[in-house]
């Protein structure tokens, strides 16, 4: 059975009248302004999903039409359906491409380090570290061996703790080597300032310059 609505339209009794009561018609000479549960009975969504969905839309569902917020919903499905945005308006499509440019980047970094190109950082820190040790190891070791050649090869007699003074500075200036600054700032060995000072002749004397460098007359060098 059917019946005139209220504005000379026909339509079958029990069937909500959505179109024609819920669209903007002109009563008084006002605009009769939507409200979500209108909205929400025209699209056949729950009222709480209407206010999420106008927010995503951007619509202004006060000043909107049906007609125009049923055709932004519709063109969401459809966008939606083709995978180019998700339920919380992400766009997929850039999502997948960001994706993907981020795994070539990774694949092409783990052919460049299977190819040699490229080391791991924390490796190499490591390996330098024990390089440098072993140096450091070696240059100590060295003041001992050299007097002990220099008795044996020659009969020269060196003081043991002014070598180490010698190599203690040179050691010190090279700690201090800044590869960052102009130039490298590349250190000179020099002695420490004890090794410079006048060393002491045995009997409470300085020895001058002359004394010291004539200290090796026992044997040739």
């Amino acid at each position: 059975m059917s019946r005139r609505g209220p504005y000379g339209h026909r339509h079958t009794r029990g069937l909500a009248p959505a179109f024609f009561l819920y669209c903007r018609i002109p009563i008084g000479g006002h605009i009769h302004m939507l409200t979500q549960q209108q909205i929400a009975d025209h699209l056949d969504l729950e009222r709480s999903t209407v206010s999420r969905l106008v927010d995503r839309l951007n619509i202004d569902y006060r000043t909107a039409s049906l007609d125009e917020i049923r055709v932004a919903y519709l063109r969401h499905l459809r966008e939606s359906a083709a995978g180019r945005a998700s339920e919380t308006g992400i766009d997929l499509v850039a999502e997948r491409a960001m994706t993907e440019r981020v795994d070539r980047e990774i694949k092409l970094l783990t052919l460049a380090e299977k190819k040699g190109q490229l080391v791991n950082a924390a490796q190499l820190e490591q390996a330098y570290g024990q390089m440098v040790g072993a140096f450091q190891t070696e240059l100590l070791a060295l003041p001992d061996k050299l007097v002990q050649e220099l008795r044996t090869l020659y009969g020269v007699e060196v003081d043991v703790e002014w070598l180490n003074e010698h190599m203690y500075g040179c050691l010190q200036q090279l700690s201090e080597y800044d590869a960052d600054s102009p130039g490298g700032d590349s250190p000179d060995c020099e002695a420490s300032p004890s090794a410079r000072a006048d060393r002491d002749d045995g009997v409470g004397a300085q020895a001058s310059q002359d004394e010291r460098e004539s200290d090796g007359d026992a044997g040739p060098l």
